[in-house]
């Protein structure tokens, strides 16, 4: 049987404050230099090419178009799963905000890992 920890805050504001920070601590994120990748090669899409975009288009064997509908779909996908991760997280921290105890915000911040841990497990399938 595994052991259950109680974790006790110094009053309710406290509580909340932990909770909080543990929703925006488990929150995914890209690390900087692929985020920092990943926007320069959606300006190069926008603007209809670029050297890193022409530069993967010769690495692939393809042709630049086929880079930049790669990028646009790949932009696409990524912003509509960022805005569902971004949507369970404001309501993880309504949900603490609004909570009665701390029980209740321990909870809605479960709640939260489990939607993550369901989104990024439907993402790898």
């Amino acid at each position: 049987m595994g052991k259950l920890s109680i974790r006790r805050h110094a009053d309710r504001d406290a509580a909340e404050a932990h909770y909080l920070d543990a929703v925006d601590r488990a929150a995914p994120g890209v690390p900087p230099l692929i985020a920092a990748r990943r926007e320069a090669k959606w300006q190069e899409a926008l603007s209809g090419g670029g050297p890193i975009l022409a530069a993967e288009a010769d690495a692939l064997g393809c042709s630049l178009q086929s880079v930049i509908d790669s990028v646009t779909a790949a932009r696409s996908g990524w912003c509509e799963s960022e805005s569902a991760r971004e949507a369970a997280r404001i309501r993880a921290k309504t949900r603490i905000r609004h909570a009665d105890t701390p029980a209740d915000m321990h909870r809605a911040y479960t709640d939260y890992q489990a939607a993550l841990e369901a989104a990024f497990s439907c993402e790898e399938r």
